[in-house]
């Protein structure tokens, strides 16, 4: 595994990548490239990826979120590029078009995979043809394409959580204050009460921090008003290169949504999960949703 900051769109930008790193992979014509959800943290996708790329044995990339992650103090680019703005869903697609178009060469089928509203992000790259050009199949996880803003965990955070981010970004403030083996020792504490994987640990530290939260929640906040009829134009239009994932008990995409896009795209292949895999399947089952995600490029790749 490698990682290190690049500059996307003038943006300092967090890469994790197995196989090589970006430029050196010009020998490899396949390329897994993960899309994440929000928060776009790269860290809690690596026990994902690691497993996809043992079973794969082809370079796997993620991605961060325009501001989602923060170059080290001291890092030439936290100074040279805009680490202070805020990115709502219309920069979140630019950004990771700019990303393809710089990293990945024409020559390379990528098969992509987005999670939660990194599936909208993922639909919405693929009316750029020269991002579709490249694009062999996308898996969409956990989708959330339509109707954020209704559906009952986008209720909860519109009513309840939005209007108190202030306060959630002050006391971020605080938390960051304090010595590091406290703040440890509570998100320690907090995953272990969840039963979540321990790894999170530093992928939550980066994401308590003020100007990250505060990116985070902007970010939120324009997915809920923006996304909100389903695009049934670019899901039937690349029908042969998509895949949708729905969960049983997903607050974020209800079984009501899968139900209503077989209807309205018939043409679009999609399935309900059978495992109870939750949304935020990065805590709590990465290696069993990596080993699913396998089998389907592996799949794939026969053809």
């Amino acid at each position: 595994m490698q990682e290190g900051f690049v500059a996307v769109n003038h943006i300092a930008t967090h890469v994790v990548c197995w196989g090589g790193w970006l430029n050196n992979n010009h020998k490899h014509k396949e390329l897994v490239l993960c899309i994440p959800g929000n928060p776009g943290v790269t860290g809690y996708y690596t026990s994902f990826l690691e497993t996809v790329y043992s079973n794969l044995g082809i370079p796997v990339w993620v991605i961060c979120h325009a501001g989602h992650e923060l170059p080290p103090q001291g890092d030439n680019l936290r100074t040279s590029t805009n680490c202070s703005g805020v990115y709502g869903l219309q920069e979140q697609i630019n950004h990771k078009v700019a990303f393809i178009e710089k990293y990945v060469p024409a020559d390379v089928k990528i098969y992509l995979i987005g999670h939660s509203i990194g599936c909208q992000l993922v639909l919405e790259a693929l009316k750029h043809a020269n991002i579709r050009s490249k694009v062999k199949k996308c898996y969409l996880l956990f989708p959330t394409i339509e109707r954020l803003a209704t559906s009952p965990n986008g209720k909860f955070l519109t009513n309840l959580i939005l209007p108190v981010v202030p306060v959630i970004v002050f006391l971020a403030w605080i938390f960051a204050l304090l010595p590091m083996t406290v703040r440890r020792g509570l998100l320690h504490v907090y995953f272990a009460v969840r039963r979540s994987r321990d790894d999170a640990i530093n992928a939550t530290l980066d994401l308590i921090d003020p100007t990250v939260l505060r990116n985070v929640f902007f970010f939120a906040a324009d997915e809920m008003s923006r996304v909100v009829d389903l695009d049934c134009e670019v899901l039937i239009s690349n029908c042969d290169i998509l895949f949708l994932y729905y969960g049983t008990t997903d607050g974020w995409a209800p079984l009501q949504y899968y139900k209503e896009l077989q209807k309205s795209c018939p043409q679009v292949k999609s399935a309900v999960c059978k495992e109870n895999f939750e949304h935020a399947f990065v805590l709590s089952c990465s290696k069993d949703v990596g080993n699913m995600v396998s089998d389907w490029i592996k799949e794939e790749r026969a053809k």
